[in-house]
């Protein structure tokens, strides 16, 4: 499901379009092992709070848009943007496995997007890194798609 996105809400409008693509299209990965592991959580932004058990993980994170500070002109109907998708695991093999889950859900929903003129989809960066969070060896995974959304222009007075 596609969300409307308009001027007034480019950066929660663009936000709510990849998430819900993510959330309902990556929730399980097989690891080796024929091991199921699910998805725990979906968020903005890395929980505060320590996240000491195992089986609160894996957690994607989906960053707020980044878009240039332009002034919207009347002639104006397009700008472009970058949005930081992140895969937090406590098995190296998941976090590979649902970035490549997060990768394919954008670039076969391609379609979607553009209907609310979120176009020209392309990845920009993608990073692997890892960490330790309390008792837990954390592996991070991260893309970075760049878009253009279109929108229509409104009229100068």
């Amino acid at each position: 499901m596609t969300n409307s996105v308009s001027k007034s809400s480019i950066i929660p409008g663009v936000w709510k379009n990849f998430y819900d693509r993510i959330k309902s299209q990556v929730t399980t990965v097989t690891i080796t092992g024929s091991t199921v592991v699910p998805v725990q959580n979906w968020v903005a932004d890395f929980p505060d709070q320590l996240i000491d058990t195992k089986s609160e993980y894996p957690i994607i994170v989906v960053r707020d848009p980044k878009t240039p500070t332009d002034t919207f002109t009347a002639t104006k109907t397009k700008l472009t943007g970058t949005i930081e998708i992140e895969v937090f695991a406590n098995q190296a093999e998941a976090a590979s496995k649902l970035i490549a889950q997060v990768i394919n859900s954008i670039e076969t929903y391609k379609g979607d997007l553009a209907k609310v003129g979120i176009r020209q989809i392309t990845n920009a960066d993608t990073n692997q890194d890892s960490a330790t969070r309390g008792k837990i060896k954390l592996h991070l995974r991260s893309i970075v798609f760049n878009f253009t959304l279109f929108y229509t222009n409104t009229q100068g007075f």
